[in-house]
């Protein structure tokens, strides 16, 4: 390195102050007059010199050494320079006036200093009133409340709710805080709506409908009838689960018998129960008028009933536009949830033609608002665009990877307008008061033989803190493949756990979602003897219904191992009183849709409803993202149940796994897996009560501490 003079380095010094004061110049909008800004500049130098040569000195036999450090001792003097720590603490001051929250203002100040960050969400909490939720608190709004004489404070909420005939006049008296107060408005067609009177029918229109069908209709159900009638025929019952809101549809489309052709559109497993309740409740409707669409070959034209599932609805759309149908019925109508599904566009098409419709879901939204708009277009087609919809009550916004309406937003408002216009929807709990109670409880499997090894639980460990540290975009797979290596690890646990319940000797239901799980339990009941039923995705239609009655009637009959996905609705299994759910899944209404197969009218027991759950899986996760989306739906007033109110208990057993035991000592060869064989080999299996005493009494001493 060479070594430079004083004099040179000076002059460096001098030519690169000379660029940076340019490039200052040029760049950055100074306020400072040009020649304050030279003298600044010029004291600046003067004090980095003196600072300079105060560090190098002026001795010229240590010059040489010094020389290499020229360059720090520059930025030093440059960092020390009084007017630079002037400069710096100006910036400071500046800055901390600025600052919202610093400073000795009182809050009024500090409130009106951000008055323009102020907006003001107004939505509907009733059909008569509204609620203004301000960002943060403004004096002057305060007073413009207060001068409305049909004001109410609420003191939980801290938000302020008015009658709806004075939300003009709030309007024009906030007026002149703008631009300081943004006050938002109720959409026209959320307005319009509140301030028409809707018509309500009497119980003088049940005279109308088939004197026995009228007869069988509880209280409850005819207000569901006189609700659709006063709607025009376009509705949506949302009754919970096990209300009979088949019974209502059928009364409501006799009432407009006129505008038939019928069409009733429902899953391929109900299809069958729909015919014979239509034969059953319209006895003066000829038998051969009513047919269940099963091939494009058939003749429609002259039906008055036609029933048929959503896949044959979307195969058969020309042939069945064509007849011209002017009343509808939707089963299950969570089904259309999806507005760029095609069973959805043929739902849209054919309601634009009818002159009545009618929806029935116990769950009309899985787990998010948007899933309604789609079924609320059905019956009322002009009531919102998309866009509206979504911005309104979904959180709507643009991002990068386009529209996102996954959210929610204003669910007080959608649910006042649901139960307005569109919805009416009971609970169990309010309607039958001597409905029989259901009673949930979560059992805690033996974490022994969850996790039987440390490879196990160092693989389910790795699992979860992949699933929390993962990006946003591939969450859903994560959750997944944790998902289904949960049900391989848990299958023994559950298998050893159901071993306890069948020595109880009592019906019940075991629901599962992973083929792995069905498999296992299926095959433990096998080798006990245990006659049951199976129903899953690769069950055929016609062998349902033969499965159901099976176990509804048969005494021998013991289990129904069901799909959580395939049997969740559409079947009936009162002679059972116990459900227990081998798995889970993280929509909280297929859940609530698999208890009431035997929760619902009908049933003379308490039924109670046990979730096994293991520690450490993906359980956990899907436990707690339950919880999220049920109190979503709550607040929109489309989910009653609350999955977390629950008993807890712990399942502890030997380490010993049935499994092994069952396919090494005591599985009988002849005995098949499939449910059909099951159902067909009554002399094999109705020995079950031996056959689980023999195998219990070598180790019946693992399972007495069971608890549940």
């Amino acid at each position: 390195m060479s070594n430079c003079t004083n004099e040179e380095i000076a002059e460096k010094k001098r030519i690169a102050l000379e660029k940076l004061k340019a490039k200052k110049t040029g760049l950055a909008q100074n306020k400072t007059p040009l020649l304050a800004r030279n003298f600044d500049n010029r004291q600046l130098i003067a004090d980095i010199n003196q600072n300079s040569a105060e560090r190098v000195g002026g001795s010229t036999h240590h010059g040489q050494e010094k020389a290499d450090n020229r360059a720090s001792y520059f930025i030093s003097a440059l960092k020390s320079s009084q007017l630079m720590v002037k400069r710096q603490h100006q910036q400071h001051v500046v800055r901390d006036n600025a600052h919202p929250y610093k400073g000795n203002k009182s809050r009024d100040a500090l409130k009106e200093q951000n008055a323009v960050a102020i907006n003001c969400n107004v939505y509907m909490i009733s059909s008569e009133r509204f609620e203004v939720q301000p960002s943060s608190y403004h004096s002057k709004l305060i007073e413009v409340f207060k001068s409305i004489k049909s004001r109410s404070y609420d003191a939980v909420t801290k938000n302020w709710n008015f009658a709806l005939n004075d939300y003009r006049l709030l309007q024009e008296r906030t007026l002149p805080l703008k631009p300081d107060v943004v006050v938002g408005s109720i959409p026209k067609a959320v307005f319009d709506l509140c301030l028409s009177s809707t018509g309500k029918a009497d119980r003088s229109c049940l005279i109308s409908i088939e004197p026995s069908l009228c007869e069988k209709l509880m209280p409850f159900q005819q207000d569901g009838v006189c609700f659709a009638i006063s709607q025009h025929g376009r509705a949506m019952i949302c009754d919970e689960m096990g209300l009979g809101k088949t019974y209502q549809a059928i009364a409501i489309a006799s009432f407009y018998q006129e505008d038939w052709p019928l069409l009733i559109c429902t899953t391929a497993s109900t299809r069958d129960s729909w015919a014979t309740h239509v034969r059953e409740l319209l006895p003066s409707l000829p038998v051969h008028y009513i047919q269940i669409l099963s091939s494009s070959q058939q003749y429609i034209n002259e039906v008055k009933v036609l029933i048929t599932s959503y896949g044959m609805m979307e195969r058969h759309v020309s042939q069945i536009m064509e007849r011209k149908f002017g009343f509808l019925i939707f089963d299950e109508s969570q089904n259309l949830k999806n507005s760029k599904a095609k069973c959805t566009i043929v739902a849209d098409r054919l309601s634009q033609q009818a002159r009545r419709v009618i929806l029935l879901s116990g769950t009309p939204a899985l787990s998010r608002p948007v899933e309604l708009y789609s079924q609320l277009q059905i019956i009322r087609r002009n009531f919102m665009s998309f866009t509206d919809f979504t911005v309104r009550y979904c959180d709507g916004k643009q991002t990068s990877f386009g529209w996102n309406a996954a959210g929610q937003s204003n669910l007080k408002e959608l649910n006042v307008i649901l139960k307005l216009k569109f919805m009416i929807r009971r609970t169990k709990a309010e309607v039958m008061k001597d409905m029989s109670a259901k009673i949930r409880e979560v059992v805690t499997l033996d974490p022994a033989i969850v996790c039987s090894s440390d490879e196990v639980r160092e693989s389910l460990n790795a699992e979860a803190r992949n699933l929390q540290t993962c990006n946003r975009e591939i969450r859903s797979k994560v959750l997944l493949k944790f998902y289904a290596q949960t049900a391989e690890v848990k299958k023994r646990a559950v298998c050893s756990y159901l071993k306890k319940i069948v020595k109880e000797q009592k019906k019940f239901i075991v629901f599962a979602h992973h083929r792995v799980m069905l498999d296992a339990i299926s095959d433990s009941f096998n080798a006990l003897h245990v006659m049951h039923i199976r129903i899953d995705g690769s069950t055929s239609q016609q062998d349902r219904g033969c499965y159901v009655d099976q176990f509804q009637k048969n005494i021998d009959c013991q289990v129904a191992v069901l799909s959580l996905g395939s049997c969740n609705s559409g079947i009936t299994l009162t002679a059972a009183d116990l459900i227990i759910f081998a798995e889970l899944t993280w929509n909280p209404t297929i859940l609530a849709q698999a208890e009431s197969r035997a929760h619902r009218i009908g049933q003379p027991k308490p039924v109670i409803c046990r979730y096994l759950i293991a520690k450490q899986t993906a359980d956990d996760h899907i436990w707690n993202l339950l919880k999220t989306k049920q109190d979503t739906l709550k607040k929109a007033g489309i989910f009653c149940e609350n999955l977390q109110d629950a008993t807890n208990a712990m399942a502890s057993t030997k380490i010993e796994t049935t499994l092994h035991r069952l396919s090494s000592e005591v599985l009988d060869p002849n005995v098949e897996s499939s449910a059909l064989n099951e159902v067909n080999e009554t002399p094999h299996v109705s020995k079950n009560s031996n056959a689980i005493e023999e195998f219990y009494q070598d180790d019946d001493e693992a399972f007495l501490n069971i608890s549940c």
